[in-house]
């Protein structure tokens, strides 16, 4: 009845009634239970700081800074990140600040003669106005990198340091090849550029060896700021109406362009909170570092009310109440701020780490350059 072969795993059982002898039986198996689906873990994020604690580091830094002649600026500059960053406490563990103020220093010099150089060109050499203009398209790319760079390799969590990699020529890329057709455009391509950027910044983003992904599109940023296109036109349509009123009237009319600058301004804050809200909710909301996802529910007219309250203290305080606005609007932020896990946060593997100089962040602060995520 044919040869059996011996080299597979077979199992025999013994002469039987029907006259086969090692007849070959199946060997019984065992089915493997399916894998327990991972469920997504919340992980809890806090502020335990408070404006009476920060207080009294901000009124010393001020002093300081101002004895010194802003020498003490950069010293300032690591008091106040080492303390938000020591008291925002992700499951259970704070994030460290580990940026020295030497090096912020320098960059801050080199960023002060950079702007010397361009208010001088701006003001006092206006024929030099095309080579400052050149100067700037050149170093944008730079401050964008190099202020990225920085700002991760010297942000840590669990004794591990984030990491930025970009190089010169892909930020030129991006910078200016969709900004060339939001020229071409006349803006309509802005949406997509701001996309594009954001996109950057994130996927050349790592922690613990595992690079950002991000998923939004430049489309959904259109719809935000058209939406707040409309209020900003809205604005400049109800001041026309009650300047074109006031006119009609004959009534006073420093009062009526008191009344028009405060309605106007009141709308334009409306817009860019609105804005404000929408983009940093599209952009964490469609973020990813797998296993870790993000999630924010900022609403435009809760940071309106904080943006005017804040306002109001600190012109009401003559300045003093600048460290709870700080601490007040950095509270709200991270209550609406969540993370979730699906795994556990050890399995972010350490890298290696370079000094990375401060002179990009520098210049980039010194001249309001928003390259954040």
């Amino acid at each position: 009845f044919g040869r059996l072969d011996y080299s597979l795993p077979m199992a025999t059982r013994p002469d039987s009634a029907d006259g086969f002898a090692n007849r070959p039986v199946a060997a019984p198996t065992t089915a493997t239970p399916p894998a327990a689906p991972i469920t997504a873990r919340e992980l809890p994020l806090q502020f335990t700081g408070s404006a009476a604690e920060y207080f009294r580091i901000w009124i010393v830094n001020v002093c300081l800074t101002l004895l010194t002649l802003g020498i003490f600026s950069a010293w300032a500059k690591v008091r106040k990140k080492r303390y938000f960053y020591s008291h925002t406490v992700l499951d259970g563990t704070p994030f460290q600040y580990l940026g020295q103020p030497i090096p912020i220093l320098k960059g801050r010099i080199i960023a002060a003669v950079l702007f010397g150089l361009w208010y001088a060109g701006t003001h006092f050499f206006v024929e030099l106005l095309p080579v400052v203009f050149i100067v700037a398209i050149v170093l944008a790319p730079w401050v964008l990198i190099r202020s990225a760079a920085f700002n991760a390799r010297y942000s840590a969590y669990r004794n591990m340091t984030f990491r930025f990699e970009g190089t010169y020529w892909s930020a030129v890329k991006v910078l200016y090849g969709w900004w060339l057709i939001t020229v071409f455009t006349f803006g309509i391509a802005f949406s997509w550029w701001q996309q594009r950027i954001k996109n950057y910044l994130i996927t050349r983003s790592s922690y613990g060896g595992i690079n950002g992904e991000f998923s939004a599109t430049g489309g959904k940023f259109f719809v935000t700021y058209l939406i707040a296109g409309l209020i900003f036109i809205a604005a400049g349509a109800a001041v026309g109406v009650l300047s074109g009123v006031a006119a009609v009237r004959g009534g006073n009319k420093i009062t009526a362009i008191i009344a028009m600058v405060i309605l106007f301004y009141a709308l334009y804050v409306a817009a860019f909170a609105y804005v404000q809200a929408r983009i940093a909710n599209l952009v964490w909301n469609h973020t990813e570092l797998p296993p870790v996802k993000f999630r924010s529910t900022l609403r435009a007219r809760d940071l309106l009310g904080l943006y005017v309250t804040n306002a109001l203290a600190i012109l009401a305080s003559a300045g003093l109440l600048i460290p709870w606005a700080t601490v007040r609007m950095i509270k709200y932020r991270l209550s609406h701020f969540g993370m979730s896990a699906e795994g556990d946060l050890r399995d972010f593997r350490g890298s290696s780490a370079t000094n990375v100089h401060a002179a990009g962040a520098e210049v980039g602060e010194f001249f309001d350059f928003d390259f954040s995520i």
